[in-house]
């Protein structure tokens, strides 16, 4: 195991000063609990015995500091673990540290870059966690999404970031931004490693109220046959840059080559109204989750944060329960096709990471999903022409998880996806 671990901690002495993806990190530890587990003559392992792991700092952690990627919790010590990473520990994981985030998840960047450019951003919120794994720094991490910031990070990265299904992995332990949003997801190179990952956190906990998940297989599902895809521009495909377009649409055309069945899905045209749906969850959800210390320390809060604050306050009365009621609407028309399609080929950035580190990109690509608490997947789709990457998502049936990760491999064995 430590043979192991020290090749990656080659490549954190290699790239975390340039990368900057880690809010804290203890090697030491590491290395010790790395010893102890090749002084463990035990037949018996975990799943995931002398992998070292990355954890996105809003989630608890005993050891480390949680911090909220905000200087008012500095050195914040919860002093318990988050379910996570109970069971990133009973299955043999070495917690290497905790990775970067936005304010409270939502506001200020990091100053984490991206690794294949420190110009550009690696996008948001899991900022850290998303650069560590495409950094080599880490095989695998842990991050949340309430809009994007799962999908939007590894797309950016150039590496597989997975948001299962809305209740698949508890969220006991971790900051919240609004409870009807919040995902946790993890990021990884290959499917087979994310099966593994979600075979380790995909379990029920009563803490939760909205885990419902089950026994998940470390195996990843062969298909039967070529799956029936679904492609969706969505109402908001102009904003995206004329290189990206044709990436999908590219990758749409390989699909075919492929022997799957592919077919255009236009949305209604009340789907274009997703946006300001979410937007509004989420900057309610904040405002009362994190009110006390908006109140407190206004001083110390980002003018990003502060927008949204008032976005909150300025809202009116029935704009949440609006924003419930449309994603019913959403959720039920969506599901209506999954009785004719396996998974929805759609966009999940407007094109290449940003120049700069403060705009970490548009979720608007995610967010819809992200709404309906459909399972998704970013799948690098090659480079665009400054060298950065590109890539498509791929979204399946509410807790069908499994069968989404089965097409996903499909897909990229089947080298229509390039892998980074």
């Amino acid at each position: 195991m430590q043979t192991l671990l020290n090749q990656y901690l080659t490549q954190v002495t290699a790239c975390e000063a340039k990368v900057k993806a880690w809010q804290c990190i203890d090697t030491d530890t590491a290395l010790k609990q790395a010893k102890s587990q090749d002084c463990d003559g035990s037949e018996h392992s975990g799943a995931l015995r002398g992998i070292p792991v990355g954890i996105k700092d809003i989630i608890a952690t005993s050891d480390f500091p949680t911090e909220w990627g905000t200087p008012l919790h500095q050195g914040q010590q919860l002093g318990y673990d988050a379910t996570v990473v109970e069971q990133l520990r009973r299955a043999g994981a070495i917690i290497l540290g905790k990775t970067t985030t936005t304010e409270y998840a939502s506001g200020r960047a990091t100053h984490t870059t991206n690794p294949h450019n420190s110009k550009h951003t690696p996008g948001a919120s899991s900022s850290g966690s998303a650069a560590a794994v495409a950094a080599g720094m880490v095989p695998l991490a842990v991050g949340t999404q309430t809009m994007g910031s799962i999908l939007r990070p590894a797309a950016y990265c150039g590496i597989l970031g997975f948001k299962p299904s809305f209740g698949a992995i508890s969220r006991f332990g971790i900051m919240p931004v609004n409870w009807d949003l919040d995902h946790v997801g993890c990021f990884a190179r290959s499917v087979e490693d994310l099966a593994l990952l979600c075979s380790v956190l995909m379990v029920a906990d009563r803490r939760d109220p909205d885990c419902w998940a089950q026994s998940f297989s470390p195996k990843v599902k062969t298909l039967s046959r070529p799956p029936s895809i679904g492609v969706i521009r969505g109402p908001f495909w102009q904003q995206m840059e004329p290189q990206a377009q044709s990436a999908l649409l590219a990758q749409a055309k390989g699909l075919i080559t492929a022997g799957a069945e592919v077919r255009e899905i236009e949305l209604p045209s009340e789907f274009t109204a997703y946006p300001s749906h979410i937007e509004a969850l989420v900057a309610s959800g904040l405002a009362v989750h994190h009110r006390q210390d908006l109140l407190a320390h206004p001083e110390q809060m980002s003018p990003q944060l502060k927008a949204i604050v008032e976005k909150a306050r300025s809202l009116h009365p029935l704009a949440y329960a609006e924003a419930r009621r449309a994603t019913l609407s959403y959720d039920r028309y969506l599901n209506s096709l999954f009785s004719h399609i396996d998974a929805i080929l759609t966009p999940v950035t407007a094109g290449p990471a940003p120049l700069g580190l403060e705009n970490t990109g548009s979720p608007i690509f995610c967010a819809l999903w992200t709404l309906c608490g459909f399972p998704a997947i970013s799948i690098p789709a090659g480079t665009a022409s400054n060298g950065l990457p590109l890539a498509v998502q791929l979204v399946g049936q509410a807790k069908n998880d499994a069968h989404l990760l089965g097409i996903a491999d499909w897909i990229i064995q089947g080298a229509i996806f390039p892998a980074n």
